[in-house]
């Protein structure tokens, strides 16, 4: 069964700890994982660094430890781009978390099913389609998490200020690309 091979997706568990995220009010995207140093809600993105903070405002605004940073066009559309993909990944973790709560539960009720009508086996292929479904939801976050890291590199090649934030490094992406 394919289901076991969408669990081993390394972004999956991040997915499934936003399962549980209904309210968009104030969440830390990765829980415990590479995200973990980024908070979103009330329409801006927390990014913890050095024991201070940035906020990056949903218009691609940067304030750091409260204070505006003025932005050039390019370095706006970089922290925009940040800000996008960072809800992208919110919302793509949600969605895929409970795509997986379903999942199981059609497995359970499935294999339930089969064992009571004599064929056990039966679940197996519609349980496969669905986990390709979330196998392809997962590359999906993932290109996210890549593009995230992609527009924090660009910020601190042109605002060194911006670096302590920067926290998505070459490992944190590596997964995605396996």
């Amino acid at each position: 069964m394919k289901l076991a091979s969408v669990l081993s997706i390394p972004l999956f568990a991040l997915a499934l700890a936003l399962a549980g995220c209904g309210s968009h009010d104030r969440v830390t995207i990765g829980g415990d994982g590479v995200l973990k140093h980024i908070e979103l809600g009330d329409d801006r993105i927390s990014l913890h660094g050095n024991g201070s903070i940035a906020v990056i405002t949903n218009r691609g605004d940067l304030s750091i430890d409260g204070k505006a940073v003025a932005l050039n066009p390019a370095q706006r559309a970089e922290a925009l781009r940040l800000y996008t993909n960072a809800v992208a990944v919110r919302d793509d973790g949600i969605a895929i978390g409970k795509a997986g709560v379903d999942i199981a539960g059609k497995a359970v009720a499935g294999a339930i099913e089969g064992v009571v009508k004599g064929n056990a086996d039966s679940v197996g292929d519609k349980i496969d389609a669905e986990a390709d479904n979330i196998a392809q939801q997962a590359q999906r976050l993932c290109k996210r998490v890549v593009e995230m890291r992609a527009a924090q590199d660009a910020l601190v090649q042109t605002l060194p200020a911006f670096e302590p934030y920067a926290q998505l490094d070459r490992g944190s992406v590596s997964d995605c690309n396996a």
